[in-house]
């Protein structure tokens, strides 16, 4: 992760970004409830996410469906 640009924001931002709800969000942090993972840090029961990092923007580009509906 590159600090300079990288923000670390809470469950409740990271739903607003992305314009859902943070239920859904913290259920996608948990490995047990998705194959694919938030990309997030864990200080204790804190959880947090790297907006701006690599990682993330190569989750969100994982969720693009196109229009025959495969992934990438």
């Amino acid at each position: 992760m590159n600090q300079a640009q990288v923000e670390v924001i809470d469950s409740t931002e990271l739903a607003k970004r992305l314009n859902v709800p943070e239920t859904w969000v913290r259920s996608r942090t948990n490995s047990k409830r998705t194959s694919d993972p938030i990309p997030h840090l864990r200080f204790g029961r804190y959880v947090r996410f790297p907006w701006g990092s690599e990682e993330l923007r190569k989750w969100v580009d994982r969720q693009l469906v196109s229009a025959n509906g495969q992934g990438h």
